[in-house]
């Protein structure tokens, strides 16, 4: 659910250019003001302190039951959304404002970005704009056209909130629909089928649709009320948050701990789990994501999709996904109960690993962090799980802290690149470098530096773009300063990998030089020192390349950077590759290639064996800029 998404009601009033002379007053605004309170209801909000409705939720493919119940003068409020595969919830409460997804699990929405976007959410479920004083900002728009209708706009900005663009029927001084930013998505909301509940007027069905910057739709819901109730009072117990007490982990033996096999496979982090006591199957251990499978070991387990929706992530695109459940999550002595997981379409070169190893069935990550403390021990290849609400809590780390808040699943860290403070997802599922986005790096004037970096082609769920590689004089978290970091600048339609209210991404190139422990309860992540600190390589060959379902035996060359020790040798965009360093394409997965091919020592020699018979040969080398 969006951090401002499914409003029950049309809350708004504006000032549209031109009506001056339909309100006459000295002061346009405060008349539209009393206008609009006149259409929505004038005095019959006197009497009401909360709203109270019921109806269906339909997103994704799926429908349920939805209740939400919002309290007027505060803001605080909460909903709820129960469909076949899981149960989700939101709200405001005095802590702040928490969300409950696919998890299952009910986590804090705390950065500065998920704070102001919830003062302009408060702002509305109080019917802020009812107030004599209303306690935001207001810059009048010229008039719109959409979809032949005409309609007056009105920037509000609630104080310290996020601003939000009204557009108002003119004919009836209702909000037709609302628009909004937040992070790297563009929100919007409409209202219909206005209905009067005791003396109120009130929409009865809202649609709230997510886009990001470049156009591409990231998710639709509907929400219709079958009931709406105006409240005189409500008590504040009927707005707490749901307990987030951890009730679904079996811990075997009575252990207190659980230990999996880990391992990095081309700066992936895959460990191993067993679903409804198949497996165990290797899955990307991602703090930035959630249970997913793709669609081939979904079938492999037998597994049933239900509902349709899209997913959008790293990259300027979205794939198409559905959701399932499972009985068992195990990994371990550790089994989580009745997890739903999404279905993700993944490509065939995400997830083979070479012939005769198991491909990689999907991610797993919130639904993880939530339950356990997760300490990455990379010095033994092993991750420990240690749960929540079993017995003593986990004890804390001793290291370098770093404080973490949320904006959505990511956790956020606060860190220097270069020198500049910044605020910084740390994302165990980031395989490859330090993501620097284009915005933040522009306001802090570091964009020259990297734009001038070498191309190289990235992406994700998204899809590929083109970004720029360079060395980054500084990298400070917390108490450690790394140097010589490779940075790679990212394009600010690159979805979540361009947010621009966030600095960057920090993945396995860095945390894979410490021993991580990770904390969501005590909202930490801790640093640790290894046993011996790994020395990092740059050298790379300079291309990628994928490997396709119907030719499993060769990588077929999709890129190759200009100035690259691959384009020197010879090697040209569609070369297939029959084997590398005399190991056959068909027996390495990705990962496999990336090891290969990238932070190599300096000067590693390096030999393709073309489709062709043409033998190249390559002295690998840093080729970002310091």
């Amino acid at each position: 659910m969006p951090i401002i998404s499914r409003l029950l009601l049309g809350l708004f009033i504006v000032l549209a250019p031109g009506m001056a002379g339909s309100v006459p007053s000295s002061n346009p605004a405060d008349s539209l003001l009393r206008e609009m309170r006149q259409a929505y209801g004038g005095d019959h909000w006197n009497h009401v302190s909360a709203l109270q409705s019921e109806g269906t939720e339909t997103g994704d493919g799926l429908s349920g039951a939805w209740q939400s119940l919002a309290e007027l003068h505060h803001g605080y409020y909460i909903s709820r959304w129960r469909n076949e595969m899981f149960s989700a919830a939101d709200g405001i409460d005095a802590q702040g404002r928490w969300h409950q997804g696919v998890s299952g699990m009910i986590g804090p929405y705390d950065s500065d970005e998920a704070k102001a976007l919830a003062i302009s959410e408060s702002w509305l479920r109080r019917f802020g704009f009812l107030a004599v004083q209303p306690d935001a900002s207001f810059q009048l728009l010229t008039d719109s056209e959409e979809h032949g209708r005409r309609y007056f706009r009105l920037q509000a900005t609630p104080t310290g909130g996020r601003t939000l663009t009204l557009w108002i029927d003119p004919s009836t001084f209702l909000l037709d629909h609302v628009a909004w930013k937040g992070s790297y998505l563009l929100w919007s909301q409409r209202y219909a089928d206005y209905h009067a509940v005791d003396g109120l007027q009130l929409p009865f069905r809202i649609t709230t649709t997510s886009v990001m910057t470049n156009g591409t739709l990231h998710g639709t819901t509907l929400d219709v009320a079958e009931h709406i109730q105006a409240l005189p009072e409500v008590s504040a117990g009927a707005l707490a948050r749901p307990s987030n007490t951890v009730r679904d982990v079996t811990m075997a033996h009575g252990a207190r701990e659980a230990v999996v096999p880990m391992h990095l496979e081309g700066g992936a982090l895959l460990i191993e789990a067993k679903i409804n006591g198949k497996g165990p199957m290797p899955f990307i251990l991602d703090t930035g994501g959630q249970a997913l499978f793709t669609r081939e070991a979904a079938k492999k387990l037998g597994l049933q999709a239900t509902g349709s929706g899209v997913s959008a992530g790293s990259g300027p695109g979205s794939m198409t996904t559905a959701y399932t459940k499972v009985a068992h999550l195990t990994l371990g002595n550790a089994d989580i109960r009745n997890q739903a997981f999404l279905i993700i379409p993944f490509p065939y070169s995400f997830y083979q690993r070479g012939v005769g190893r198991e491909p990689i069935a999907g991610l797993l990550g919130l639904e993880i962090f939530q339950r356990f403390a997760v300490t990455f021990d990379y010095d033994h290849r092993q991750l420990i799980l240690q749960p929540f609400d079993h017995g003593n809590a986990p004890a804390a780390r001793k290291g370098d802290i770093l404080p973490i808040h949320f904006t959505a699943d990511i956790p956020l860290i606060r860190a220097k690149l270069d020198g500049k403070s910044g605020i910084f997802g740390v994302d165990t599922g980031n395989s490859g470098y330090t993501l620097l986005f284009p915005q933040w790096a522009e306001q802090q004037g570091l964009l020259s530096h990297y734009e001038h970096g070498a191309p190289y082609l990235t992406g994700g769920v998204g899809g590929l773009y083109t970004a720029h590689l360079a060395h980054a004089h500084s990298l400070e978290l917390g108490g450690t300063t790394l140097s010589d970091v490779l940075a790679l600048l990212t394009r600010a339609d690159a979805g979540a990998t361009g947010n621009p209210t966030e600095a960057g991404n920090i993945g396995q190139d860095v945390l894979a030089g410490f021993n991580v422990h990770v904390d969501y309860r005590r909202a930490e992540i801790v640093l640790m020192p290894r046993a011996k600190t790994p020395i990092w390589h740059y050298a790379m060959a300079g291309f990628r390349a994928e490997k396709h379902e119907d030719q499993p035996d060769r990588y077929q060359v999709t890129a190759v950077i200009p100035g690259s020790p691959a384009e020197q040798a010879g090697l040209k965009k569609g070369d297939a590759i029959m084997a590398i360093d005399g190991q056959k394409a068909s027996a390495l997965g990705v990962g496999q290639l990336w090891d290969l091919i990238s932070l190599r020592p300096e000067g590693v020699l390096l030999t393709l064996t073309l489709s062709n018979g043409h033998i190249l040969k390559m002295k690998l080398r840093d080729i970002a800029p310091h």
